[in-house]
């Protein structure tokens, strides 16, 4: 499922563009939104990763409650760097999000081959192409679209964004070929056919409708995929069943604040909600994409 599911939604997404291009542009604000909010549980169970991984099944009260408010202390700093340093926090989370995402990329191939963990320097180049297939084609392939919302978080990366966007298109496209041609060369037809997939989607998809998508139903699968594996019961175990309740009770009150809060900035309109959205999903990276790089270095 963690293959089929994201592979067969982002060709969905692929096909409705290709075909009927005015109705993925029709239903591209309605994705992106459903794309955040199914999106966002996949984090709610981070402050506990670090006892899953230990083989730990409950945390001291006391240091659970000092790590959880560590990581809400992050994400707030970095929602009020948004606020009040918008371009160079902005920047950084865009960089952060590239590497992130293609992190989660090599990690979740090499996990599904059976390969240890690949550690920073391994798999740079397909990780690479990855990240900038979605910040990158995100940013520069449909402007007239995307330079209002990057606008309303900081005019300064909005104006980057347009004075690169030939240099940027070209570099996308050279690393997502370089990097096809290497995943070819080793025999790895089906990281190739993925890492193609992705940046089609966001070449040709609406790019609110392309980063719901793969936000929701691509990345945050992939990464529930290997919060299943740790939080299943030592020695494993008939099904996945324990597993599935066990990350469920985890997430549930921390998806329930964070929908509740999305719910709430909704409220403000729609392109403003969604603005808001955005900020708070930037805000939430840092703290996320910590925990899953030390995730990594336990693999």
């Amino acid at each position: 499922m963690l293959t089929r599911l994201p592979v067969a939604v982002l060709a969905a997404v692929l096909a409705l563009s290709v075909l009927a291009p005015g109705t993925a542009a029709a239903v591209a604000l309605p994705v992106a939104v459903v794309g955040a909010v199914v999106g966002i549980p996949h984090g709610a169970a981070d402050h506990l990763v670090p006892w899953w991984w230990s083989g730990g099944r409950q945390a001291p009260r006391r240091t659970l409650a000092l790590v959880t408010a560590g990581y809400a202390a992050v994400a707030a700093a970095a929602a009020a760097a948004l606020l009040l340093l918008p371009t160079p926090a902005l920047a950084a989370a865009l960089v952060l999000s590239a590497v992130h995402f293609g992190r989660g990329e090599v990690v979740a191939w090499a996990e599904r081959a059976g390969r240890p963990v690949p550690g920073p320097a391994t798999d740079l180049l397909p990780c690479a192409a990855h990240g900038l297939a979605v910040v990158g084609l995100l940013l520069w392939v449909d402007p007239a679209t995307t330079d209002p919302w990057v606008r309303a978080l900081s005019p300064g990366i909005a104006d980057a964004a347009l004075a690169s966007r030939t240099p940027g298109l070209l570099l996308v496209a050279v690393t997502v070929a370089a990097a096809t041609a290497w995943l070819l060369a080793r025999g790895r037809v089906r990281d190739a056919g993925e890492l193609l997939l992705v940046a089609a989607v966001f070449a040709v998809a609406p790019p609110l409708a392309a980063f719901g998508a793969y936000f929701g139903l691509w990345h945050a699968v992939r990464h529930t995929g290997r919060l299943l594996d740790l939080a299943r019961p030592a020695g494993g175990g008939p099904g996945w069943g324990p597993a599935v309740r066990r990350l469920a009770r985890a997430g549930a009150l921390p998806s329930a604040v964070a929908l509740a809060a999305v719910a709430a900035l909704w409220q403000l309109g729609d392109v403003a909600g969604l603005q808001a959205q955005v900020s708070v999903l930037l805000a939430l990276t840092f703290p996320h994409a910590a925990v899953v790089w030390a995730l990594d270095r336990r693999g």
